[in-house]
């Protein structure tokens, strides 16, 4: 009888270490997810208060027990805003690290160098900061998007002009991957409401020749301005053009310029300025992910919230709900089903839906404005 035990011992140890081999980063004690961001670049205002939070709600669930009895590590690698250093880094995270799955990876042009090698992989990608058309328009069969794309604020944009009567726009975009593909996509909603772009400048990622290339479309004195770029340079693209211009414009931004970056870069400058949201308000406490993500911050010794800051908590919440939902017993493919077989998840006050045809969680978007002291007014 003893005999018996110790080979069946043996062959449930054989079986369980072969379980675990065959899920990269899954062992009896942790889940390892990678991450790739801008620590360095253009964003990488942006992403030190999306990562604070995000980290303050993986350490809460590490706390309380983890995943299922494991802890999530995540293993983070700075890209620069570098589409090529992405790709190198992806790879050495799913081969050399190899991480269960990638996570919140930032930049439109980082996403689309990492999306097919991850496909080809079968390692899923949950979440990212871009919301270009090209990674929401069709459905990618390892990318879970939880926010709102950039069509959807572009268009909301778009319909809000055309309801308060102005009818002419000039545009700014920042002349990589993000900003050619959202020009494409706000060309076409002017078209849709009838709005006319009186002129398009482009600009540098490193934002050496926004004064030269204000200066021309300055000088049309658009009464609305459409700035698609990036909370690093945005500061200096509204400095520029409110030199420059006659009569200043009214300032439209999408999410990702992050008016808190936008207030701290200008103060009262930026008063005005309308920026497009993907998150519930992030001082609205009646809201219950909203009054979590505040305690998680202020935990950690934060003073401020803001857009960006609710966004990296609901990337972190979205990724520990997805593994909480595969099971006990992690594969990829597991994580994958998950997401979705999910169906009005509720993370307390945003509601997230996947279906195998659609791999968008949700299109949520706000119109708010830096107000004084650079509070978002509704």
């Amino acid at each position: 009888m003893r005999a018996i035990r110790s080979i069946l011992s043996a062959a449930s140890v054989a079986f369980v270490a072969q379980a675990w081999a065959a899920a990269p980063g899954i062992s009896p004690g942790e889940i390892l997810i990678g991450q790739d961001v801008d620590l360095s670049g253009p964003i990488a205002v942006r992403m030190k208060t999306l990562l604070q939070a995000a980290d303050a709600y993986i350490e809460t669930v590490n706390k309380a027990g983890g995943v299922n009895g494991r802890q999530i590590r995540v293993v983070r690698t700075d890209s620069g805003n570098k589409p090529d250093r992405t790709k190198e880094n992806v790879k050495k995270l799913v081969e050399t690290q190899n991480v269960f799955s990638m996570w919140g990876i930032s930049g439109t042009g980082n996403v689309a160098v990492a999306l097919p090698y991850l496909e080809e992989r079968k390692v899923p990608l949950i979440g990212s900061t871009s919301g270009a058309d090209p990674f929401y328009s069709k459905t990618h069969s390892m990318l879970f998007n939880l926010k709102a794309g950039y069509g959807d604020e572009i268009r909301r944009v778009a319909q809000h002009l055309k309801d308060t009567y102005i009818t002419k726009v000039a545009i700014v975009y920042l002349d990589n991957g993000f900003g050619r593909e959202a020009l494409k996509t706000m060309q076409a909603a002017a078209k849709d409401n009838n709005l006319e772009v009186l002129g398009v400048a482009a600009h540098k990622e490193d934002g050496s020749d926004i004064a030269q290339i204000v200066q021309p479309i300055a000088k049309l004195n658009a009464p609305a301005v459409f700035l698609l770029t990036l909370a690093g340079p945005a500061p200096k693209v509204v400095e520029e053009f409110t030199k420059a211009a006659t009569v200043k414009p009214q300032f439209f931004a999408l999410s990702i310029v992050a008016s808190d970056s936008l207030y701290k870069a200008l103060g009262e400058n930026s008063r005005g300025v309308i920026v497009t949201q993907i998150v519930p308000f992030p001082w609205d406490r009646s809201i219950n992910l909203v009054r979590e993500y505040q305690d998680a911050v202020k935990a950690k010794g934060a003073t401020d919230f803001s857009p960006a800051g609710l966004e990296g908590y609901i990337l972190a919440k979205s990724l520990v709900e997805g593994l909480r939902a595969m099971g006990k017993e992690p594969t990829r493919e597991g994580l994958v089903r998950a997401f979705e077989q999910m169906r009005e998840k509720d993370l307390g006050g945003l509601k997230l839906s996947f279906s195998p045809e659609s791999h968008n969680g949700t299109n949520l978007v706000e119109i708010t404005m830096i107000g004084r002291g650079g509070k978002l007014i509704r």
